[in-house]
């Protein structure tokens, strides 16, 4: 049976995979199908240093090297075999280095709009120039208000968030947290791209966050990848959790 480990985004939590881990445990369907889909058997949403239900401290220091580390631990500390490890958005780098790390390799690595830069680079260079020149004027203003550095509303609702309904998104804007300035601006430390295990990305067709061009550009880094579409904003797991949940029982 296979586990699941998921990773959250920059500025999110645990929290941000509620509903894709409500699809992913599911009992069986009433009334029964003829066709039984494929199940999960341990799925662990995890909160990295600072996120979530961890972001007691200075979210801004954490380290690139603590959040992988967090990923290896809780492999280890669950036990979770036969792993699918799933990040989205900037933990795609997490995860992806995480898994050049393990000493048994995930049976899958799936980026969910992943950003990953090339190696040696910092995550931030796997973005858009707009969206580079956006976070550097936010950390600016955060810095002169001596403040940690959150999106804006404006900014989840147009770029996280859009297609979404008002309350929809209005449920999720209490939950996000302070960026891991730190972490952004680190290089990602592989040498290759090429990983232990087969990997698969799914590209957001309307994510403004990171556009599906560029998206594409990162699936290209690695070898034999296996590319999925979702028509969705960056937070899929909010606006269709069930098509990205199916996707992820396919490596059940």
């Amino acid at each position: 049976m296979t586990d699941y480990l998921l990773v959250h985004g920059a500025g999110q939590g645990a929290w941000s995979w509620g509903s894709v881990w409500g699809h992913l445990t599911a009992p069986e369907e009433h009334p029964p199908t003829l066709h039984k889909r494929r199940k999960a058997n341990r799925v662990h949403p995890l909160d990295l240093p600072g996120h979530g239900a961890d972001a007691g401290g200075d979210t801004s220091a954490v380290r690139l090297e603590e959040c992988v580390q967090a990923i290896t631990r809780a492999v280890q500390r669950e036990g979770l075999k036969d792993l699918v490890l799933v990040g989205h958005g900037f933990s795609g780098s997490l995860v992806a280095q995480a898994a050049s790390e393990m000493e048994v390799p995930p049976k899958r690595v799936v980026l969910v709009a992943g950003i990953v830069p090339a190696p040696q680079r910092p995550l931030l260079s796997a973005c858009p120039a707009k969206t580079r020149t956006a976070f550097r004027i936010m950390s600016l203003l955060s810095s002169l208000a001596r403040q940690e550095l959150k999106l804006p509303s404006p900014a989840i609702n147009g770029f996280l968030c859009n297609g979404m309904n008002s309350m929809e998104i209005v449920q999720l804007l209490g939950f996000f947290g302070p960026l891991p300035t730190r972490v952004l601006k680190s290089k990602l430390p592989m040498e290759t791209t090429v990983l232990p295990c087969p990997v698969t990305y799914i590209v957001l067709t309307q994510d403004k966050m990171i556009p599906p061009d560029a998206q594409a550009r990162i699936a290209e880094r690695f070898e034999g990848v296996e590319t999925v579409e979702i028509e969705s904003c960056h937070q899929v797991m909010a606006q269709h959790p069930e098509e990205l949940a199916e996707v992820l029982l396919r490596y059940a």
